[in-house]
């Protein structure tokens, strides 16, 4: 349920995951991604429970080791790429 055992292991999520997501803020003033606030307010108090709402949102991986990519993930364009067929600009 995307419980993260340290800093280290949350950050690589968010590395491998959260950045390339809409939902993720790029400013700081963009509001932030619901499922990794939840997460960072209840892992630890939720982890254990087999019926917790986060692992919904977070599955475990089949081995029960790692953590499933977030439900909610939506690719965000890469804006390198998003124009690459267009007209250039005058």
């Amino acid at each position: 349920m995307g419980y993260f055992s340290s800093g280290s292991e949350g950050a690589d999520y968010e590395h491998r995951y959260c950045r390339h997501c809409i939902h993720y803020p790029l400013k700081d003033d963009d509001p932030l991604c619901p499922v990794w606030d939840l997460h960072m307010l209840h892992n630890y108090a939720e982890c254990n429970k087999p019926d917790s709402f986060l692992h919904a949102l977070i599955p475990l991986t089949d081995d029960g080791i790692g953590n499933k990519r977030c439900r909610m993930f939506v690719e965000r364009p890469d804006p390198d790429q998003a124009d690459m067929f267009a007209e250039p600009r005058p």
